[in-house]
C-alpha cells in the first residue's frame, strides 16, 4: 500500500503535460490535424492565432482544472508553456499564447459541428484502438 506521503513525491516526479503527449500520440494521432481544421469564422485580417491554439489552450485550461478563462491566461503566460505548445503543434514561432479574450471571440463563433467532428474522430479512435 502506498503511503500519502509516498503519493506526494510521485505526484511532484510526474509530468502531466508529457503524459498528456504520450496518450494524445497513442490514442488520437491526427488530433492536431483535426484540430487546424476547424474553421474560423472570424475575420481573416484580425487572426494571429490558428484554431489549433486556440483549442489546444482550451483543453489544457480543462486538463490542468484551471476555472476561470483569466486564470489560464496568467498560469499560461510563461515562456516554457509557450514553447511546449509551439512544439506540441508544430509550429515554427510562438511568440504568445492567446488571451482569453481572443479564445472567448473564437469561442462564441464556432459551430458546434466543428467540435462535434473531432469528438467524432476521437471516440473512432478509441473504439477501433489496439
Amino acid at each position: 500500500m502506498v503511503t500519502r506521503k509516498e503519493k506526494r513525491n510521485r505526484e511532484k516526479e510526474a509530468n502531466y503535460f508529457f503524459e498528456f503527449l504520450k496518450i494524445q500520440k497513442h490514442f488520437f494521432k491526427d488530433l492536431m490535424n483535426n484540430l487546424k481544421k476547424v474553421a474560423d469564422h472570424r475575420h481573416q485580417s484580425y487572426i494571429t492565432y490558428g484554431p489549433e491554439v486556440l483549442l489546444f489552450t482550451m483543453m489544457l485550461k480543462n486538463m490542468t482544472g484551471l476555472k476561470s478563462m483569466r486564470n489560464m491566461s496568467e498560469s499560461f503566460n510563461k515562456e516554457e508553456c509557450i514553447k511546449n505548445v509551439g512544439k506540441v503543434l508544430g509550429l515554427d514561432s510562438l511568440e504568445e499564447l492567446p488571451h482569453y479574450d481572443t479564445i472567448n471571440d473564437f469561442l462564441s463563433g464556432l459551430d458546434v459541428n466543428e467540435l462535434e467532428k473531432i469528438r467524432t474522430y476521437m471516440i473512432k479512435e478509441l473504439l477501433t484502438c489496439q
